[in-house]
């Protein structure tokens, strides 16, 4: 089934208000949440929200955090985030860093004592907003085995570029630096559906299809290309970890608990670049147009598909969600039902 967007949002609020998240908190998550959901990322979308709500009841996620700047110049910046929820500060870190920005060309912004924070996208998308190119990082627990090892020792760490474009589109980057994200063999083992072969391993260090087998991921380049990925995720991980002072993410507490009471205290670390930095934003969005407009003209490989642009795909897929709903699997559903049964709220 398909819910209206508009109705999850009221959902999340609501159940928010109703553990005493602020009243602006708890709309940037509905935001982040409903917003990855409406563009197609359904992994880092409201699929998400009843593992948040149990961090924030158990303790790992801080509901009322005192979020605030602790370092700051002309372009770079410290965000504490407090163990609050990621979604929050990130938003919030977004605004602060487009500003520097545009006031100075480029900046950068170190997010600390962090949760998870959803989509990478929904950031770079929020910097871009503000006339910006927004990048946008972050590191989670492990999850990927380095290259030609054989046990977990990276998180999925995704990478996230966005370019505005006229008419308030963008071209738009967001991949994890694995081939899936782990929340794809979670799903998996709930719908009972194999994995692609060569993403995953198992205990052993052998690929597996079986998601209820799967231990660990590949990293993006596969069996023999994995040190691209592995790379990508370790640039990410300096960004992350060291350069901002939080520890690398083979060190944090897993996502997947048992503890759910603890803080895990992630890094995430955002840059902003004015468009008009360099050009003038005429220049600047007619070369994109042209960089557009070449790239549609180019000769697919079959007949009957259509070369996309990256971030056009999102793009549709939002206008459809907007007028037809997000769509509801059962275990999505159950999700759901749970949390309205326990604040006897209606959903």
């Amino acid at each position: 089934m398909n819910i209206n967007h508009k109705k999850i949002s009221h959902f999340i609020v609501n159940i928010l208000k109703s553990i005493s998240v602020p009243k602006g908190d708890r709309e940037l998550l509905a935001a982040s949440l409903v917003g990855s959901s409406l563009r197609g990322v359904d992994s880092h979308g409201i699929r998400l929200f009843s593992h948040y709500i149990k961090c924030l009841l158990e303790g790992r996620i801080n509901h009322k955090p005192k979020m605030k700047l602790i370092k700051k110049s002309n372009s770079i910046a410290i965000y504490n985030a407090d163990n609050g929820l990621g979604h929050i500060a990130a938003y919030k870190a977004a605004k602060i860093v487009s500003s520097m920005a545009n006031k100075t060309g480029i900046a950068a912004i170190g997010i600390i004592n962090s949760s998870h924070f959803g989509a990478a996208g929904a950031y770079s998308i929020k910097i871009a907003e503000n006339s910006c190119i927004g990048l946008s990082f972050t590191h989670s627990d492990s999850f990927a085995i380095p290259f030609n090892g054989m046990s977990p020792f990276h998180g999925t760490n995704p990478y996230s570029f966005t370019a505005p474009m006229k008419n308030k589109k963008f071209l738009h980057v967001d991949f994890s630096s694995t081939s899936i994200p782990w929340n794809k063999v979670m799903r998996s083992r709930s719908n009972k559906i194999n994995l692609n072969k060569e993403v995953a391993l198992d205990k052993y260090g052998k690929f597996t299809i079986n998601p209820n087998k799967a231990v660990s991921l590949v990293p993006l380049g596969g069996k023999n290309y994995g040190h691209k990925g592995f790379g990508l995720a370790s640039s990410i991980e300096m960004l992350c970890g060291p350069l901002i002072g939080m520890q690398h993410g083979y060190r944090l507490l897993s996502m997947l608990g048992p503890d759910f009471k603890t803080p895990r205290h992630l890094g995430h670390f955002l840059i902003a670049i004015k468009i008009n930095s360099f050009v003038s934003k005429k220049k600047y969005f007619e070369g994109i147009e042209y960089y557009i407009n070449d790239l549609k003209n180019q000769k697919a490989a079959k007949k009957n598909i259509e070369i996309f642009y990256p971030g056009e795909k999102e793009l549709i897929t939002e206008k459809i969600r907007k007028s037809k709903g997000i769509p509801f699997d059962k275990e999505l559903a159950s999700d759901f039902k749970k949390i309205a049964k326990k604040f006897n709220i209606n959903f």
